[in-house]
């Protein structure tokens, strides 16, 4: 143990953790390694009762402290009693870089959203695809260079916002323009909701370049700006390298076709061609498009459809997203296999279609009720799809 003496914006920090502590409501969020958050490190108790394991960073980005801090302790810091504790110090600039083998991008929770870079033609390929998909929603997405650099790229339609999680600099944001006040929602390695500054972003042609020269040397360029912080919610992923997030994983897979980035990106869509449509004559009703005038290729076997609505059904309610009644579960995969059938593939790639499949999914007989929203259906839609 060393001696850590209490920094003033540590010790802010402890303020709004006592500030959050005396809230009335009883359900707090305090048992979990980062649910007590501020730009300078995250925290959460470790007992259930009264003990509390925090991570500090300090402001040059050099160093880590690891506190266990009882709640007493916590206080008595926050009403500046306390000017210095114990704690763990661990540098995080690496001193050296030696080669682990092939980049590895990553960008989700299941073994094909997952890359072995063997090139830069793969790389640009699976970064253009991921930024495709980026136009329907947020898609994070994390980056190891060949010696364990990584980072972490947030992109939502043309904009990238780029996070230095491990690097021979240390860590730091990218910059965008500082006037701009705005943020999108997208989701962070664990799937929670994270708050992304649009200041935080820059151009996606910009971001790529930068990606693929943190691949090979392990910082995004001089052309990008970066500022020292990082959100508190990604310092924890400095403890996680690629050993250690491949082996919470099956093995990725060294080639795009066998990833999930091919069932991520829309199809390309059918030209609809003028009709003869007299002047006053009523148009037909919108519908959602039937998956044979998608796609020319033959009707999914009956047995085939019933085992994805099986595995689709099984997933939502493993996940809590659907409530079953007492209907027997082959008589719901039979009902739903008819709506995988017409729909199911044009909504993984139409959030309007996943709303209006998850709509008529909850009115099958023996199903109380759904939750998914239509993003959770079209990932569950991908994440089941696969067997058949």
């Amino acid at each position: 143990m060393t001696p850590f003496t209490i920094p003033e914006d540590f010790r802010t920090f402890m303020q709004k953790v006592v500030a959050y502590l005396d809230l009335p409501d009883p359900n707090k969020l305090l048992d979990a390694e980062d649910a007590l958050r501020d730009d300078v490190g995250h925290g959460g108790r470790i007992d259930g009762v009264d003990t509390y394991r925090f991570v500090y960073i300090t402001a040059d980005g050099h160093c880590k402290w690891e506190l266990i801090l009882k709640e007493a302790a916590v206080r008595d810091i926050a009403d500046g009693f306390v000017v210095e504790i114990e704690g763990e110090k661990s540098e995080l600039a690496r001193s050296n870089r030696r080669p682990f083998g092939d980049a590895l991008l990553i960008w989700g929770e299941y073994g094909d959203d997952a890359l072995r870079l063997r090139n830069h033609r793969d790389m640009i390929t699976a970064l253009d695809l991921l930024h495709e998909a980026a136009h329907e929603r947020p898609v994070t997405l994390r980056l190891w260079s060949r010696c364990d650099d990584q980072v972490v790229a947030v992109l939502s339609r043309e904009q990238c916002a780029l996070y230095v999680v491990e690097s021979l600099e240390g860590y730091g944001t990218s910059v965008g323009d500082p006037r701009i006040r705005d943020s999108f929602e997208a989701s962070d390695h664990d799937g929670k909701p994270f708050e992304v500054p649009l200041a935080d972003c820059i151009p996606w042609d910009r971001a790529r370049n930068a990606l693929l020269n943190f691949a090979d040397q392990g910082n995004l360029g001089p052309e990008i700006k970066v500022d020292g912080r990082i959100p508190s919610v990604l310092l924890m992923l400095g403890d996680v390298d690629r050993k250690a997030a491949l082996a919470a994983r099956a093995e990725a897979p060294r080639e795009l076709s066998r990833s999930s980035i091919p069932r991520m990106t829309p199809p390309a869509q059918p030209v609809i061609a003028d009709d003869d449509t007299e002047e006053g004559d009523e148009p037909d009703q919108t519908q959602p498009v039937e998956l044979q005038d998608l796609v020319d290729e033959a009707p999914v076997p009956l047995e085939d459809l019933n085992a994805w609505a099986r595995r689709l059904i099984e997933l939502l309610h493993a996940r809590e997203l659907i409530e079953l009644g007492k209907g027997n579960l082959d008589e719901i995969s039979y009902q739903l296999g008819g709506l995988l059938q017409a729909h199911g593939t044009e909504a993984e790639h139409s959030l309007d279609t996943a709303e209006w499949l998850a709509n008529e999914i909850g009115a099958v007989s023996g199903i109380d009720r759904i939750f998914a929203t239509a993003g959770d259906l079209q990932l569950a839609l991908r994440r089941s799809r696969v067997g058949q």
